[in-house]
C-alpha cells in the first residue's frame, strides 16, 4: 500500500517498547486484499500477528476508490478470499485478546470510569476496544483502583461489578 516500514522493523519497535514498558499496549488496524496480496503476503501477516501478540486489531478489507491509486493496479483480490482472509486473522487476533486479557486477572488496576458500571484501563480505546465492568456504584468520571477477577472474551470483569454480582447470583441455583 505505499506505506513505510516492515514487519521486522516493527517487530523490534513493539519489542523494545515492551522492554521499556512491559505493561505498553498495542492496536493495529490492517487493510486485507489490497491488489496485489498473494498467499505468501497473507502468510506473512499471520506471522506478524502471531508474533507482534498486539492487544487489539482491527481489520479491514480494501475497498476500491475512485482515482486512487490502487484502482489501477492489476489483481484484484476476490471479495470472498478477503472475506476469508479476515476471519482468519480475527480468529487468530481473538485469541491472542483472550490470553492477554486472562493475564490481568488477579491484577489491580486503575481504570477511568466511563459511564456506570463501565470503566477503561490505559489499555483500552475509547468505544472501540473491551471494557472494564466495575462496580455501578463508583461515580462516573473518576479514576477508581479496581482488582480484575475475569475476562470475557475483550471485557474484563473487577471485583463488585454487577456481572461478578450476577455469575455468583447463577451459581447459587
Amino acid at each position: 500500500m505505499r506505506r513505510w516500514g516492515d514487519g521486522e522493523r516493527f517487530l523490534k519497535r513493539i519489542n523494545d517498547i515492551r522492554a521499556l514498558s512491559p505493561d505498553a499496549a498495542f492496536r493495529s488496524n490492517f487493510i486485507v486484499g489490497y491488489p496485489g496480496e498473494t498467499e505468501e503476503d497473507h502468510d506473512q501477516l499471520l506471522q506478524f500477528v502471531e508474533d507482534a501478540q498486539l492487544d487489539w486489531c482491527g481489520f479491514f478489507t480494501f475497498s476500491p476508490e475512485e482515482g486512487t491509486h490502487a484502482m489501477t493496479l492489476p489483481d484484484h483480490v476476490p471479495t470472498e478470499l478477503m472475506n476469508e482472509r479476515i476471519a482468519e486473522l480475527r480468529e487468530m487476533q481473538d485469541s491472542i485478546t483472550a490470553v492477554r486479557r486472562d493475564a490481568l486477572i488477579g491484577r489491580t488496576v486503575e481504570v477511568l470510569v466511563d459511564d456506570v458500571g463501565i470503566g477503561r484501563t490505559h489499555w483500552e480505546a475509547p468505544s472501540i476496544d473491551g471494557i472494564v465492568h466495575v462496580s455501578r456504584d463508583l461515580p462516573v468520571g473518576q479514576f477508581a483502583t479496581v482488582l480484575i477477577v475475569d475476562a470475557m472474551g475483550p471485557d474484563l470483569v473487577a471485583e463488585g461489578s454487577s456481572i461478578e454480582d450476577s455469575d455468583d447470583e447463577q451459581g447459587d441455583f
